[in-house]
């Protein structure tokens, strides 16, 4: 897709990501031209991160970088991918440090699901329209956030999702948001 392809995304998982949360959109990103780099927490990262597929076991990946390395500058996009890996990542201050630069300077936070618990761990949800997996909507709204109880929910350079049968609508709201973000001046 123009103005996607060659665009750096870094997806944040941990222990128990929802496999689909990620492989969706993984595959339409990849698709469309973009690099995605899966980014962990820590050095057990690099060996292992479990997925889940609804309550069984899903796939496991590696991480090809780890948080403490990564500043935004570094990449065009973060993606959060759902599950249990946000109640996991949320408490991590360097987690909690990206999410916060990638809002400082306004490139786009994708969020799947549980992925909102990310952001709202990061403080960046306060008065921002956003959806998520419905067993969080209390936290969202707790947090200052405005839920919307929609398949695809679009604020500024956020794009959020429900998860699970809303991804087809997200993969395309979330090729858009970044088709149309500004590529930086290298």
């Amino acid at each position: 897709m123009q103005g996607v392809e060659g665009k750096r995304i870094a997806a944040l998982i941990g222990d128990g990501f929802e496999e689909q949360d990620l492989t969706e959109p993984r595959r339409a990103l990849e698709e469309a031209g973009a690099v995605v780099t899966i980014v962990g927490i820590d050095e057990r990262s690099r060996q292992r991160i479990r997925g889940k597929r609804g309550l069984d076991d899903g796939a496991t990946l590696k991480a090809e970088e780890l948080i403490a390395d990564c500043t935004a500058e570094d990449f065009d996009a973060l993606l959060v991918p759902g599950g249990t890996s946000p109640d996991r990542l949320r408490t991590n201050q360097d987690v909690q440090r990206l999410v916060r630069e990638f809002e400082a300077v306004k490139k786009p936070i994708l969020a799947v699901g549980h992925g909102a618990q990310v952001l709202i761990s990061a403080q960046v949800v306060r008065g921002r329209q956003l959806t998520g997996a419905n067993a969080i909507a209390d936290d969202i709204r707790n947090a200052g956030g405005l839920y919307r109880d929609q398949p695809t929910v679009q604020d500024s350079n956020w794009v959020s999702t429900r998860g699970g049968e809303d991804l087809p609508l997200f993969n395309r709201a979330m090729l858009e948001k970044l088709a149309a973000a500004v590529a930086p001046v290298a």
